[in-house]
């Protein structure tokens, strides 16, 4: 009896190191014209007058149960309540369906604004503020990798959408700043000077990874553009400052006073994520999102 009891003391005590995930940390989110989307929630311990909302976009292998775990300690700590919508491959297919946001089709041809990924971000904010009896209307999104890629082009195609913070954090290559075609330019983007000026009006911050200088391909589409995503840097470190520069020169040019920001974290592991830019991003919210 005593072993018993000793076993299942140690039993008890093991659960209680394991974040507990309650019905209410996924669910469905319907209220907007394209597909219902799965979202995976992190809380901190009680939601209360000082929390704030995060959404985080998953990376190219469409986990967003995993990207919802890397928040959890986050969203305890620095009392974030962290939302994570899931955009399936099937749904919304390689990166013209999620990295670019499902604005045109791999033919050039665009699709219905009100069908773009990008419309469902602000809809989703607004509704987990509401769910959750958030007092506050302000709120974040981040993003890394491929997520990074849907936030940085977020931020340009919808500079109307209301979040008060956008990260996007070691992207591949950009949006550039250039009259290169869309998608590696702004030609035939659809993004004129007025949204521009309403873009660099916002609050956004790019995060680098010091690390993170692979000169590799790393996926059959990198492979294919390799030639045209090299012209903009050898390696995603370099390719972000030089993305950031040109953008502070196109501020100039439309003459809209800058509000993005850059910071470049001491990482030591390539591309990571959950250890080397989470925790950043994460201050980064918890400060601005007052």
């Amino acid at each position: 009896m005593i072993k018993f009891k000793l076993h299942f003391l140690l039993f008890i005590g093991l659960i209680g190191m394991i974040p507990f995930v309650t019905a209410d940390e996924q669910y469905k989110f319907t209220n907007w014209d394209g597909v219902d989307l799965p979202v995976f929630v992190a809380k901190p311990g009680k939601v209360n007058k000082a929390t704030r909302l995060v959404v985080v976009m998953h990376g190219r292998k469409r986990n967003a149960e995993e990207y919802r775990d890397q928040w959890i300690e986050a969203a305890k700590d620095l009392n974030l309540l962290v939302v994570v919508p899931e955009f399936s491959e099937k749904n919304f297919p390689e990166v013209w369906g999620f990295n670019y946001g499902n604005v045109m089709t791999p033919e050039s041809e665009p699709i219905e604004k009100k069908l773009h990924a990008f419309s469902s971000i602000s809809p989703l904010a607004n509704e987990a503020i509401e769910k959750f009896k958030l007092k506050s209307n302000n709120w974040g999104i981040y993003g890394h990798g491929a997520g990074a890629h849907f936030v940085h082009r977020y931020v340009l195609h919808q500079p109307e959408a209301n979040h008060t913070l956008a990260i996007a954090a070691n992207l591949g290559w950009y949006l550039s700043m250039t009259d290169q075609q869309w998608p590696f330019g702004l030609t035939n983007s659809g993004i004129e000077a007025t949204q521009l000026k309403q873009a660099f009006g916002k609050y956004f911050l790019l995060m680098l990874g010091k690390a993170d200088i692979s000169t590799k391909p790393n996926s059959p589409y990198v492979k294919e553009h390799w030639d045209t995503i090299n012209l903009q840097g050898e390696h995603r470190l370099a390719r972000g400052r030089n993305f950031f520069k040109s953008s502070v020169e196109k501020s100039k040019e439309v003459d809209q006073f800058f509000k993005w920001g850059m910071v470049e974290v001491p990482t030591t592991k390539g591309h990571g994520n959950t250890k080397q830019m989470v925790p950043y991003a994460a201050e980064m919210f918890f400060a601005r999102l007052r």
